[in-house]
Parts: structure tokens; sequence; C-alpha cells
């Protein structure tokens, strides 16, 4: 079975970028979101002693479909990848976005269409998460096209953009329990590993917000 190491991951995502400048234009903002995917996870993994290299390949291409269609791209992504030959690296590009491979924990109310939920809820059913996962799913919700920030900061605007759902409540549980689960693994804050990160002083605040936000929008819950 192919390989994609993290050199040549990095190579197939920038394989259409001619000059750096390209980087800047706003197509190609989620390019610059993969690349701090790719080394967060590669932090990550280094942290908790696994395989660094194939979690900053697993990074780096989570998102490719976005080249073939943006709104579609978890599963052109798959289908993409695997027509390379890349089977293990496929699986990232359809789990990054569903917590613990769960379709109902994910942002933003998950797949729109029938057809897209069935083949992804098919496919998260069928293959149980892992620590790979896991860091990429996490690592996507700190990673921005300028760099890293707070899972908190991350969320509240996520949340005050694409809305919250019947199911936002539950992602947001599911990610604050994934993020003490990686900590726990480090033995340490997530942060410790992101000291560039600038919000890093503001999440209190953020926190706050983010719990009156789902408070507000889903009065069945009761934030504490």
């Amino acid at each position: 079975m192919k390989r994609l190491t993290e050199e040549e991951a990095l190579k197939l995502l920038l394989q259409n970028i001619k000059d750096k400048k390209e980087l800047n234009l706003p197509e190609n903002k989620w390019i610059l979101h993969s690349i701090y995917v790719g080394e967060a996870a590669k932090r990550i993994a280094k942290a908790i002693k696994i395989n660094s290299d194939k979690a900053a390949a697993f990074g780096y291409i989570h998102d490719i479909g976005r080249r073939i269609n943006h709104s579609n791209h978890p599963i052109e992504g798959y289908n993409y990848l695997n027509n390379l030959g890349y089977i293990e690296e496929a699986r990232y590009c359809l789990t990054h976005s569903f917590i613990d491979n769960d379709i109902n924990k994910t942002a933003g109310g998950g797949p729109k269409d029938t057809e897209s939920y069935d083949f992804i809820n098919n496919f998260l059913q069928n293959n149980n998460h892992n620590i790979y996962d896991n860091i990429i799913q996490l690592c996507d919700l700190f990673c921005l096209e300028t760099g890293f920030t707070t899972i908190e900061n991350r969320l509240l605007d996520i949340y005050s953009r694409k809305g919250v759902f019947d199911n936002s409540y539950d992602h947001y549980l599911a990610v604050m329990d994934l993020k003490k689960r990686i900590e726990k693994g480090l033995q340490y804050s997530l942060y410790t590993l992101f000291p560039e990160i600038k919000e890093i002083n503001n999440i209190e605040d953020d926190s706050r917000k983010l719990k009156e936000l789902l408070q507000k929008d889903i009065k069945i819950y009761i934030l504490k």
C-alpha cells in the first residue's frame, strides 16, 4: 500500500502553487490552514511519542478535497487520495470534522444532502476512531490560515458564524473532552506546545461568551 511521507504530503498540498504569494489569495486560505494543521499534529504526535511523520502528512492533506469542490471536500478528498492509491491517508478527509468519528459531533449541523450524509456516516460507523483521527480533529479546531489560536476562541467564531444547531452543545462537549484526553496523554496543557497563541489570555472570557451563545440558542441545556 502506498504511503505519503510528510514531505510528499506537503508537496501534494502545494502542487498547484507556483509562487508563495499565491498562498495569500482568498481561495488558498485552506492551504495555509492545512499547513498549520500538519505542523500542529506533528508537535502533538512528537510529544506523545507516536509517528509524527504520519501525523503531519495526515494534517497536510485532510482538506485537500477543497481543491476540487469546496462544499463537498470530505468526499472529494477521500476519492482523490484513494484514486492516487493513498488509502490510509484518504480516511482523514472523511474523519477530520467528526469528533470520535461520530457524525453528530460536528460543527455547522453536519452534511446537508442525504447522499453525502449516508456516505460519510457509513464510513464513520465502520471505522473506529484512532489517535491520529483525534489529533487531526482537534488540530482542525485551533489552526487558522493565520496560525494557531485557542480552541475556545475558534469554537466561538465557528458557532457565531455558522449558527447554533441541535447538535452544537454535544459537539462542544465532545471537543472539550477530546482536548482533556489529549492533555492527559501530554500530561500538561495543550497550549504549552503552542507558545505562538496570542489569545491565551482570553480563554476565560471566550469560554464565558461561548457558553452564553450556546445557552441562548439552545434553551434545553443548562451550562454550568
